[in-house]
């Protein structure tokens, strides 16, 4: 601290790195020593120290409280006493549940209706109080399975930092509290459509900060809106926000530094040099490794079954994989007692990154060739090129089962369950088009069985690593499983259907996770109607079903029939999904009038709770 002649505190100048950091800086001009030694830019600040408090301002202060006590006692004893108390059910917003305050505790019937609820105008998601709140549900709920921020550095900042808006972090907090917000903020004070809003609010705000300010941090915050919406089933914006990033990534040079080890970043190379800097830390470092791999695994593992001419990047065989989960979880002074070249450890995270961004290449590269279904001679090519991707998937899983259980041991890890899930979708999405023949062709070329037998296989597995994960753990999972849980479901059903045989339980346990899912994922309940209808409709002909008919064509992938499977969900009538749990699927009666019961002659028997009582 400075001080003038006089005794009086002046503001100081100090470097703003050095701050940050909290070292020692020895405010040499035009750079200090420590950021001479990083090789920044050294950026010094003015802090200005506020005033103390004038003299006699406390007696003021309890001299004014104690005039607004006498004036609150003096409104209370002109008030009505009927005008106390108020019924729940009357504020404005509030559950329709019909409880009154004689039903609610004392602290609830005691306060006015506009109490209840606050409006979006009195409700500040980005105040330190709620974004600890929000971070602390992020990285209890969604950082296992999305591992691109370093919890230590980030609760520091949100700890330390009067005021979060100045920090380059700012964007990255908008993000998690637009993601987090509609499920994991506790309090009463916001109704669920006005967490939806400030959650769309946020998402706009964040997207467009990202466009016109490029870093690192504005990455890390399009990727955390992925998740959003996804798990909100809009695929449309969540493949603009993958594209937005993977040009931000390349702008920042992230392939060079995983591809390269950072050999071209502004130095001599056999390869062309790249203005850019280099990581200033091993956090810095690790936290770009983490986003270019999170890009590359979103693009990869969204896109599984698609035949469309997708852009996926080659595999990086040698390139930086993320660092151990376990040294990850250390705050930066303990990292950097590591070199930069330490890093090599692998954790389950890292194989899931190297399932989906190496062995799931070929899987997309097979899927996007064309043959003619009519050929003899093109389906036994496309067969036994569909053989050797399986066998790199087989071998793959074989090798990398030990591995996989050592990295998590008898412990649930979410990116082994995603690693073993993604095995299953993309075994599925090889065989299914082969599988059944394309409507026209029955006759001509019949059932493979061999890729029957191959699909059926992975949606058993898939339910048996289902029921290895509870319920809560389930509930909170990554929302990318979604798909594979859909696929499995619907691949029981078209087989069952086409082949007229009965539908395997296991579609019972698949039902059961989507509807878990759901609590979170809004994904997952459209799709979860849809199996469920399926279901109820099992034994009627397709061509009354009243479902998209491309849900019953193996030739179309899951992402193909998408956009038609929502536009169905939307005008479906609210009870619709619920008809037919139990198979053998409802006659057609029991699925129009889920509660009739049809006795002989036709005559209706209402069930209970029916209107005929």
């Amino acid at each position: 601290m400075e001080a003038a002649p006089d005794g009086r505190r002046v503001s100081k100048t100090v470097c703003l790195l050095c701050r940050q950091r909290k070292i020692k800086c020895n405010r040499r001009l035009p750079k200090c020593e420590s950021c001479f030694r990083a090789s920044v830019p050294c950026e010094y600040i003015k802090i200005k120290h506020k005033p103390g408090l004038r003299a006699g301002y406390v007696s003021e202060l309890e001299e004014r409280l104690s005039k607004l006590e006498q004036e609150v006692r003096m409104l209370k004893s002109d008030r009505p006493p009927a005008a106390t108390t108020v019924e729940v059910s009357s504020a404005p917003g509030s559950n329709s549940s019909g409880q009154s305050t004689r039903d609610a505790p004392d602290s609830v019937a005691r306060v006015s209706p506009r109490s209840l609820r606050c409006s979006p105008s009195d409700f500040d998601p980005l105040s330190a109080t709620i974004l600890s709140e929000l971070c602390t549900a992020w990285f209890a709920k969604y950082h296992s399975w999305f591992p691109i921020l370093h919890q230590p550095t980030l609760l520091e900042i949100l700890q330390s930092t009067p005021i979060l808006s100045g920090t380059v972090q700012y964007i990255v907090f908008k993000a998690i509290a637009a993601v987090t917000i509609p499920h994991s903020y506790h309090s009463d004070s916001l109704t669920n459509d006005q967490r939806r809003q400030w959650s769309d609010d946020l998402h706009g705000q964040v997207v467009m900060e990202a466009i016109s300010q490029l870093s690192l941090q504005s990455l890390q915050a399009v990727l955390i809106l992925t998740i959003r919406d996804y798990g909100a089933g809009r695929l449309s914006e969540f493949w603009n926000l993958i594209a937005l990033a993977k040009r931000m990534g390349t702008q920042l040079g992230l392939r060079d530094l995983v591809a390269h080890h950072c050999d071209n970043y502004n130095q001599n190379s056999t390869i062309p040099p790249r203005m850019l800097p280099l990581p200033d830390s091993l956090v810095n470092r690790e936290e770009r490794i983490r986003a270019y791999w999170m890009t590359e695994v979103l693009d990869g593992s969204s896109t599984v079954g698609a035949a469309w001419n997708l852009n996926i990047s080659r595999p990086e065989n040698t390139g930086l994989l993320p660092c151990s989960d376990t040294i990850w979880a250390f705050p930066e002074a303990v990292i950097s007692a590591w070199s930069f070249g330490d890093f090599e450890m692998t954790s389950a995270y890292s194989l899931y990154v190297m399932l989906v961004t190496n062995e799931l290449f070929h899987v997309h590269s097979f899927l996007q060739q064309s043959f003619d279904t009519q050929s003899a001679t093109e389906r036994v090519r496309w067969q036994n090129e569909c053989r050797a991707v399986d066998e790199r998937l087989v071998d793959w899983r074989g090798k990398l089962a030990l591995r996989m259980s050592a990295e998590s041991g008898n412990s649930y890890d979410p990116n082994v369950v995603l690693t073993q899930c993604t095995l299953d979708l993309a075994t599925i999405s090889l065989y299914q088009r082969l599988a059944l023949p394309p409507p026209g062709l029955e006759e001509a070329q019949g059932p493979w069985y061999h890729a029957i037998q191959r699909c059926l296989d992975a949606c058993d597995s898939l339910t048996s690593t289902l029921r290895t994960i509870s319920d809560p753990h389930l509930e909170t999972i990554c929302p990318l499983i979604i798909s594979s849980l859909f696929v499995a479901a619907r691949f029981f059903l078209v087989h069952a259907k086409t082949l007229s045989v009965e539908i395997p339980r296991n579609l019972d346990l698949l039902v059961y996770s989507l509807k878990t899912l759901a609590l979170r994922w809004s994904l997952a309940r459209r799709l979860e109607k849809v199996i469920r209808t399926a279901t109820a409709e099992h034994k009627l002909p397709t061509g009354m079903s009243s479902l998209p008919v491309q849900f019953y064509d193996l030739q179309y992938s899951y992402l193909d029939i998408d956009e038609a499977l929502r536009v169905w969900a939307e005008g479906l009538e609210p009870w619709m999904h619920l008809a037919g749990l139990e198979h053998p699927a409802l006659q057609q009666a029991s699925i129009l009038f889920p509660n009739v019961e049809l006795g002989a002659g036709g005559t209706a028997f209402l069930g209970e709770g029916g209107m005929g009582e």
